[in-house]
């Protein structure tokens, strides 16, 4: 016999409980005693009957017991990381209620989970249990730990008391960043662009209206005469030219991609694309970020701290799509004055075209090569294109990515060395995590 339970009490409103009768003998035996005490009247029956009445009652009062005062708690203690790093978990198992859990079964139910986290322990009354997981991030990605399943009973066994917690914690894993400076730049920069020098200015300062003042404003940008017309104070709102901005944009149509789990040209693209927003983002550039993947991702130029946040968060959850880079191009381009990097593994010449609609002079492609990948696309003809276009080139080695991966190669070898106990976590059927034990 199962019964489900919802739980009305706010603490657990998240919780669903599935209460399971493990034998009908016990009710049996209280039947039976219950009809020959009516039958015979004799008193010895009427006594066992009470005591096995008893028995069940108590193990029924148990598990509703435990059922209002047993919850886990998770806590992840960075809510984002970069690939390769690790990510530190709280497993806390409390027991709110004046009876023992004799013994409780924890397993993560998390659907990023190719094998569960089992754990069995007991919890004594008014006590909790604490265990600690560190969890290897090995991919990029969004993961979400949770729900925790939680399984438990009464001492004699009559029944089996099963709790889902839906709370979750999710973790956003971050593409790694490599020096792209080992890459070829070409003399002026990239694409024509001069280095940036210690304390000069690298734009135009220009006004673009005005707004009313804000604490933190510098007073050198009140602007008296619209001051006093408003009878409140008035900033000048400034903008920067976008002679210096950067557009990345990234391919990432399934059809041109070559390579299996992460060694792939998506993966490479990817981090490239990463470390160079973050190293335009330093100089102090204002840079975009647009991705021809499943969904649109359009990312205006922005030098704010937070936007390295936005793309690097666009990057980690990037996937294939059908999407060509040459639709996207011709669908959405960027202005004429910023600075056009494209990356892609491509071997047809249609994106060229739309590449040369930008201004000659401010754009670049690092291609990256799909037959380093096991791929049989060419991309001579590519090169020729853009050599006809004058648009320059940098071709992008396949060892940049095992220079971003070179814990991958390292953890087998680790693992049977040192006779870890390993639960791997996977993502759309890739090896993403590892929970060492």
């Amino acid at each position: 016999m199962r019964k489900r339970l919802k739980d009305r009490t706010s603490k657990n409103k998240n919780n669903e409980a599935e209460l399971q009768l493990n034998t009908w003998l016990l009710p049996l035996i209280v039947g039976v005693f219950a009809l020959l005490y009516a039958i015979t009247g004799f008193r010895g029956w009427f006594i066992f009957f009470i005591g096995s009445a008893g028995v069940w009652l108590l193990t029924l009062l148990w598990v509703t017991i435990l059922r209002h005062n047993l919850h886990v708690e998770r806590k992840v203690l960075l809510a984002w990381a970069t690939v390769g790093d690790s990510v530190r978990e709280e497993l806390k198992l409390v027991n709110n209620s004046r009876l023992p859990a004799i013994w409780v079964e924890l397993v993560d139910a998390s659907s990023a989970l190719s094998t569960p986290v089992r754990m069995v322990s007991d919890v004594g009354a008014k006590t909790s249990r604490t265990r600690y997981l560190n969890h290897f991030c090995r991919q990029r990605g969004l993961y979400t730990l949770g729900p925790t399943r939680l399984r438990t009973g009464d001492p004699f066994g009559i029944y089996t008391l099963t709790m889902l917690d839906h709370h979750s914690e999710t973790i956003l894993v971050t593409p790694p960043l490599i020096p792209v400076t080992q890459l070829r730049i070409l003399p002026a920069g990239w694409a024509g662009d001069q280095r940036r020098r210690r304390g000069a200015l690298e734009r135009k300062i220009s006004d673009a209206g005005v707004r009313h003042y804000v604490p933190g404003d510098s007073l050198r940008r009140i602007h008296w005469p619209a001051s006093a017309h408003f009878d409140s104070l008035v900033v000048r709102q400034l903008e920067a030219s976008a002679s210096g901005d950067w557009w990345i944009f990234v391919d990432l149509e399934a059809r041109v991609q070559a390579g299996t789990g992460w060694d792939t040209t998506l993966e490479l693209s990817i981090v490239l694309a990463a470390s160079l927003a973050v190293r335009g983002l330093k100089e102090h550039r204002r840079v975009g970020l647009a991705l021809a993947g499943p969904d649109l991702v359009w990312l205006e130029p922005r030098a704010d701290p937070a936007h390295r946040w936005r793309i690097l968060k666009a990057l980690a959850m990037a996937e294939a799509g059908e999407r060509s880079l040459a639709d996207l191009m011709w669908v959405r381009h960027p202005a004429q004055t910023a600075k056009l990097i494209v990356i892609t593994p491509a071997s047809d010449t249609s994106w060229v075209a739309a590449v040369g609609r930008h201004r000659r002079g401010d754009q670049v492609a690092l291609l990256v090569d799909p037959d380093e990948f096991g791929g049989a696309a060419d991309q001579s003809k590519v090169i020729s294109a853009l050599a006809y276009s004058g648009i320059p080139y940098n071709n992008v080695p396949r060892s940049l990515l095992k220079d971003a991966y070179p814990f991958l190669t390292q953890v087998s070898r680790k693992t049977i060395r040192t006779k870890v106990s390993v639960n791997r976590y996977l993502k759309h059927g890739r090896v993403a995590w590892k929970s060492m034990d």
